[in-house]
């Protein structure tokens, strides 16, 4: 399992920290094409984390239900208004099933490469694979890293290091 890094001051303060991922007009386009992709049916969502992308696409009608590894993250959802209408899970969603079929199972933003074990991620897909109706969809946003900022055998580099916050990126992710 995963080692859970969103917890306590980090849940807390995860909606703030990253303001880029909350503008309406990006959120408005990512719920709109989840809608359209769950065509009615019931949607997934892998780290469901603070529901950024679960309530507005909830808000669109699609019954969301979501798995995240972190009490502390959806202890954040669950304050925020329209929570009640999404089911989650506590657990690891590389293996951690919800009872039903759905049309679209999604995971966005860095959830898949928060999986340090490229096992791990296997299981992501078979997980999904398991969770879908016949004809559904697997959604995935991930970055790519650009490989050529990384000097041989390094590690991490920083990509912002200010007095809250070190965010070191990452070349490769269990290969």
């Amino acid at each position: 399992m995963p080692q859970n890094l969103f917890t306590c001051r980090v849940a807390e303060e995860y909606d703030v920290g990253s303001s880029e991922m909350y503008e309406p007009e990006l959120l408005a386009a990512t719920a709109d094409f989840l809608a359209a992709t769950a065509k009615g049916g019931r949607a997934l969502e892998f780290g469901i984390g603070t529901g950024r992308v679960a309530l507005p696409l909830s808000e669109r009608g699609i019954e969301v239900c979501g798995i995240d590894i972190s009490a502390d993250m959806l202890a954040q959802l669950r304050r925020k208004p329209g929570a009640d209408t999404i089911v989650t899970t506590l657990g690891d969603f590389a293996v951690a099933d919800v009872p039903g079929e759905f049309s679209l199972v999604y995971l966005v933003y860095n959830a898949l490469g928060n999986l340090l074990e490229q096992h791990e991620q296997v299981e992501v897909f078979r997980n999904a694979a398991r969770h879908l109706q016949p004809a559904g969809r697997f959604i995935v946003e991930l970055w790519v890293p650009d490989l050529r900022r990384f000097p041989p055998g390094s590690a991490a580099l920083p990509f912002d290091v200010s007095p809250g916050h070190l965010g070191p990126s990452v070349p490769a992710w269990g290969c």
